[in-house]
C-alpha cells in the first residue's frame, strides 16, 4: 500500500494540477507491476510559509513514497524516479517565475509497525495488513 505524501509551496501548488498528477503517478506505477492501482494514497500538503536558504520565493515540491509491503531497494528507487519525473514534467510545463526543487523520499514502513483498519474488509475490524502475494 503505497502513500505519497506531497508538500508543495504555494506557488506551485497554485500552479500545478495534483490530482492529475497523482493520477498519472498511480497508473504509471501500477503499469510496471510495483504496487497495484486500488492500493495507493496520495494527498498533497500546502506549505503556507516557507524558506530555501535565505530566498522566500524560492519554490519546492517534496514528495515521501512510503511503502508498506516489502520491496527490493531498486524497485522502491523506480517507483521514487517516476514520482519525480512527473512532478518535473509538470512543473516544466509552464514557466516558473523563480527557481524551484522537487525531491522525493523513500521510506518503507514495517508490515508490524502500523495497524490498518479498511471498512470493506474484516467488517470494519482492525487488522495487521496481509502480505502482497
Amino acid at each position: 500500500m503505497p502513500h505519497i505524501v506531497f508538500e508543495s509551496t504555494a506557488g506551485l501548488l497554485s500552479r500545478l494540477d495534483f490530482v492529475q498528477i497523482m493520477s498519472t503517478i498511480h497508473t504509471d506505477i501500477a503499469a510496471t507491476g510495483h504496487a497495484r492501482l486500488g492500493d495507493f494514497k496520495s494527498r498533497v500538503y500546502a506549505c503556507h510559509a516557507t524558506l530555501a536558504g535565505a530566498d522566500p520565493q524560492a519554490e519546492f515540491v517534496i514528495a515521501r513514497l512510503i511503502t508498506t509491503n516489502p520491496r527490493p531497494r531498486e524497485v522502491q528507487q523506480q517507483m521514487a524516479q517516476i514520482i519525480h519525473d512527473r512532478l518535473v514534467a509538470a512543473i516544466n510545463a509552464f514557466d516558473s517565475r523563480s527557481w524551484w526543487q522537487c525531491c522525493v523520499f523513500i521510506e518503507s514502513v514495517e508490515r508490524s509497525s502500523y495497524l490498518k483498519t479498511d471498512s470493506r474488509q474484516q467488517d470494519g475490524m482492525t487488522f495487521i495488513a496481509p502480505p502482497i502475494s
